[in-house]
């Protein structure tokens, strides 16, 4: 969310203005189109399309060998082709050649020579170091990134600053990202490493690890000499993520979708909220490029002989990618007010097991998890399916105009939940202060992520479950809210005492602390019908409103230019005007009437959950904070 938001909801208007230099870049050419000259638009400067071959399959994914998609590109060698074509050929240990538009190749040798010449290896080696021995790493492709690191270093190695040297190596990655990757049931993770490592590095390689590079200066608040200042730390993030979505342009029209491109995806996506904000348009289209490749690689149905053929390490990623996916879908559906891209009734999807743990198919049922095994990301990307399902059906309740059918149901899920809950074992579970908990830093994250996502459920549960325009007290609601706002802030409080797992502390406070904190500044306002709700714990209460509204004003959690800045701060002024009030006389002859009339009631059901910018707009104008 960069920058001033304005009143569009949830994106600028000029987020929708979005221009990629890199989109478009045409990539593989049909033999017979190679003694054709190119038109102007394909010269690699202006490209206004990718142009796929009319016989290639929609996906070219890692399948069997018995089963790989064979390349459907006609072979030529560079003696055929001639000195008028404007084409190059890739090749590979004297096989055939593979015809690539010189403008493509172009393009990424332009980005091996800037990577040459900006990236310099050894500092950022030293910040991915840093980084991954923290315990953090990318929650998804985080068993990739060594073997991708060695092979981006391994490669640009090979540059010596010159055009020719750059377009060498480029030519070999488009070549190498062309290929299938051979697997089989007996395939190890070594094995398959070595098809996008060393000299059969991919565009693919390059994106992970410079998505990790990205990731890292997020993490990491000085790094130096890379960055000492906030600037500078910004700057990186936004070099490293164009870079990252650099290579993803490059593979992605070849039309080859496989696990690592998938895997770049997700990743990349996360790394687009992180640096543009989770408000952005361009974060949230990238969420359904994730989506659409799940979908038409055919991982929303796990059943299949054709899913059941990889190796176990392979399902158990794909399983994980579906799962935060699905998961992410959700949380970024309710924080926007927008419909779910991925509906559970059209999938058939598992989740993650352990060496002792078989996979079991996602449902409402208690998961069955393995006590011996530590917090990690599998076990996070599981427990965010099971909430993100309990979510998909909280969601449907709002669609249920028969009151007495939605509270049926809303208890059915209540029960579900908690059975939930209580199958987790108590290990993973954070049952006391975080600042009580004697784990590492990276399992106190996993642990607040899996109570946050439990609160958030009877949250949005018992949001679903108030009658529309209600004015009646919620006590429920309120005890739910207090929970989760006070875990947010002992979270920030003790921001210094974890590791970022996969979920940044900017949004837990964004969907999960501003959610609580909208309910209750809301609830306190509206005096009229408070009062009940008032004997509980309020001292607790304004202490974590305040320190929020601290946080926010003294930098600590974001800066002026982060892309949360805009939504965090007009909270927080909405919120210090709120406790300014509160400690003020309250005049209530003129102003309670008007609360009293019904116009200010806790929501008018118009939306999931309404807790972004324009909320804190129009609770600024409540008469309360104005009498």
């Amino acid at each position: 969310m960069p920058g001033n938001e304005g009143e569009m909801r949830p994106w600028k208007t000029e987020l929708f203005q979005v221009q990629r230099k890199w989109q478009g870049c045409c990539l593989c050419i049909p033999a017979e189109a190679v003694q054709t000259a190119l038109k102007p638009q394909f010269t690699g400067t202006e490209a206004s399309g990718p142009v796929f071959t009319a016989n290639k399959d929609f996906c070219n994914q890692d399948l069997g060998p018995e089963k790989t998609a064979q390349p459907p590109l006609a072979f030529q060698n560079d003696t055929e082709i001639g000195a008028r074509s404007q084409q190059s050929a890739i090749s590979s240990s004297g096989q055939n050649d593979y015809v690539v538009d010189d403008g493509c190749i172009a393009k990424g040798a332009e980005l091996i020579l800037q990577l040459h010449h900006q990236f310099s290896l050894q500092p950022f080696s030293h910040l991915f170091r840093k980084w991954v021995s923290t315990g953090a790493n990318l929650a998804l492709a985080g068993p990739l990134t060594e073997p991708c690191a060695s092979a981006v270093d391994y490669k640009l190695l090979q540059c010596d600053g010159t055009h020719a040297s750059a377009r060498t190596i480029s030519r070999n990655l488009f070549y190498r990202s062309y290929q299938p990757i051979p697997l089989n049931e007996e395939t190890c993770f070594d094995e398959y490493c070595t098809h996008f490592a060393g000299e059969s590095t991919r565009w693919e390689t390059f994106g992970i690890f410079l998505t990790a590079i990205c990731r890292a200066s997020v993490d990491l608040a000085y790094a130096e000499p890379l960055y000492d200042s906030e600037q500078q730390r910004r700057k990186l993030q936004k070099l490293a993520l164009s870079y990252s979505d650099q290579c993803l342009d490059l593979c992605l029209p070849l039309d080859c979708m496989n696990d690592l491109q998938l895997f770049l995806q997700y990743e990349n996506f996360i790394s687009h909220s992180q640096v543009d904000g989770d408000q952005s348009y361009l974060s949230w289209r990238k969420l359904g490029d994730v989506a659409a490749s799940l979908y038409a690689l055919g991982y929303h149905q796990q059943q299949t002989e054709a899913f059941r053929s990889a190796p176990r390490f392979l399902r158990e990623l794909r399983q994980i990618a579906f799962c935060r996916t699905y998961s992410a879908d959700k949380n970024v559906s309710i924080f926007l007010g927008r419909p779910p891209r991925i509906l559970r009734k059209f999938c058939q999807f598992y989740l993650p097991g352990t060496p002792t743990q078989p996979a079991q198919r996602a449902s409402r049922t208690p998961a069955v998890w393995d006590s011996t095994e530590k917090p990690d990301f599998a076990t996070d990307s599981k427990w965010a399916a099971v909430c993100g399902i309990l979510k998909e059906d909280i969601l449907d309740l709002f669609t249920e105009e028969n009151y007495e059918e939605r509270t049926r149901r809303g208890q059915l899920i209540d029960a579900d939940a908690q059975a939930q809950w209580n199958a987790v074992p108590e290990n993973y579970r954070l049952q006391s202060s975080l600042k009580a908990c004697d784990r590492r830093p990276v399992e106190r994250d996993f642990m607040v992520n899996m109570k946050l996502n439990y609160l958030h459920i009877h949250f949005l549960l018992r949001r679903a479950l108030l009658r529309p325009m209600s004015t009646a007290p919620a006590p429920e609601l309120f005890r739910v809210s207090k929970d989760m706002l006070g875990l947010v802030i002992e979270t920030t409080m003790l921001k210094d005492q974890i590791i970022n797992s996969g979920t940044s502390l900017v949004w837990k406070v964004v969907y999960y602390g501003l959610s609580a904190a909208g309910f209750i500044s809301l609830t306190l306002a509206n005096q009229s019908y408070a009062n009940t709700t008032l004997q509980m714990d309020m001292s607790r209460v304004f202490q974590d409103l305040s320190i929020l509204v601290g946080e926010v004003e003294c930098g600590t959690l974001v800066y002026i230019d982060s892309p949360n800045y805009a939504l965090l701060s007009q909270a927080t002024q909405t919120i210090k005007c709120l406790l300014n009030r509160m400690i003020t006389p309250f005049q209530a002859s003129h102003n309670m009437a008007i609360l009293n009339d019904g116009s200010w009631g806790l929501w008018d059901d118009s939306s999931f959950q309404d807790f972004e910018i324009n909320f804190w707009h129009n609770l600024a104008e409540h008469p309360f904070l104005n009498g």
